[in-house]
């Protein structure tokens, strides 16, 4: 009973003195952030920027489309079929002009 009871006590004790530094630095996670944003160069910000663009232009054409296509669901026939073609056309249409514009935006960034 008393062996049962020292390991115990020593895996907690052995547990706690390892939590203890990882609780302390997961609450400093930001600060490495705020310093590493500071350094960035003006190329990464440009990137940066292209790629959230870019994220930005995809998420609206997947929204629009999927409006698109739940509208014509109610449709029947011929009109639902010419619909969720135009639906399609519209989300490659803006997927593409996305991609030409990131790609314009990264070669307009500044070099090295």
């Amino acid at each position: 009973m008393k062996r049962i009871l020292t390991s115990a006590v020593l895996c907690l004790t052995l547990a706690l003195s390892l939590a203890a530094p990882a609780a302390q630095a997961s609450q400093n996670k930001n600060s490495g952030k705020k310093a590493a944003a500071a350094k960035m160069s003006p190329r990464a910000e440009a990137l940066k920027k292209c790629n959230d663009d870019y994220a930005a232009a995809v998420k609206k054409a997947n929204d629009d489309h999927q409006a698109a296509v739940k509208a014509a669901t109610g449709k029947k026939g011929k009109d639902r079929a010419k619909a969720m073609k135009a639906a399609n056309k519209d989300k490659a249409d803006a997927l593409a002009a996305a991609k030409k514009a990131k790609a314009d935006c990264v070669k307009a960034a500044p070099k090295k």
